[in-house]
């Protein structure tokens, strides 16, 4: 297709080709949003015109931006019904956690050398505001708490293991929320802190031990809500902080 190719937009004006790819990454990364977070719940149907008047944009790139979700696993789209947002379940979460574990214990491990003590100040600063953040409105930033880790595992100087625990964590963020209610301030910096300290000393085994057993609690409170129904107790406010 030429580069001065166009095509139709709902307010009936010519697009051009790039106009379209802008159009596709818009209705991606608001829909990828909306599932990571909850807003469209696990199965929920997604309605091609009501995703399109939402954008502002025409049919054509909302079908291009639910083939990519579908690509990474967020949609599900059956031939002449549809499409869906992909379902929760115990197998792929616990799936997801050992990988995760995997690849974030070993970027973590592969850090530690190359860590600078401002880094280091950079992960404690954001793990204080996550506790505030989750003081104030029971739900931390997405991109803060991401912050926080990955200022631990980019000096492992990995491309790869960062683009694959990014890819992890997106899938994961919905499957957090379901649980982090249960889980306290106070522990959400504690949890965090240890990590921190042990990466600070450049102590491999307790970073290491650190980190599963955060991530191995994580496991526990998103199996038990998946289990029961419940995502959080009664009272809290459901937020992802893990």
């Amino acid at each position: 297709m030429p580069e001065s190719s166009r095509t139709g937009r709902p307010d009936g004006k010519s697009a051009t080709r790039n106009d379209l790819v802008s159009s596709v990454d818009l209705v991606y990364r608001n829909a990828k949003m909306a599932i990571m977070t909850g807003e469209y719940a696990p199965e929920a149907a997604l309605r091609l015109q009501e995703l399109a008047a939402t954008n502002g944009v025409s049919m054509i790139p909302v079908r291009e931006a639910l083939r990519l979700l579908e690509a990474e696993g967020f949609v599900e789209i059956v031939p002449n019904r549809g499409a869906k947002v992909a379902p929760l379940s115990i197998a792929d979460f616990i799936d997801l956690h050992q990988t995760r574990v995997v690849i974030e214990c070993e970027a973590l491990r592969q850090a530690i050398p190359h860590i600078t003590p401002q880094q280091i100040a950079r992960a404690r600063r954001y793990n204080a505001k996550l506790v505030k953040q989750k003081l104030q409105r029971g739900n931390p930033s997405y991109d803060d708490h991401r912050a926080f880790h990955f200022t631990l595992y980019e000096p492992s100087g990995s491309r790869w293991l960062m683009q694959m625990i990014g890819t992890i964590w997106d899938h994961t963020e919905r499957y957090r929320r379901l649980g982090a209610g249960f889980v306290t301030p106070d522990e959400v910096f504690e949890e965090h802190e240890r990590i921190v300290t042990a990466t600070e000393r450049g102590d491999h085994a307790a970073a290491d031990l650190a980190l599963r057993s955060h991530l191995n609690k994580t496991l526990d409170i998103v199996r038990q809500a998946l289990q029961t129904g419940v995502a959080e107790p009664a009272g809290a406010t459901a937020g992802a902080d893990r």
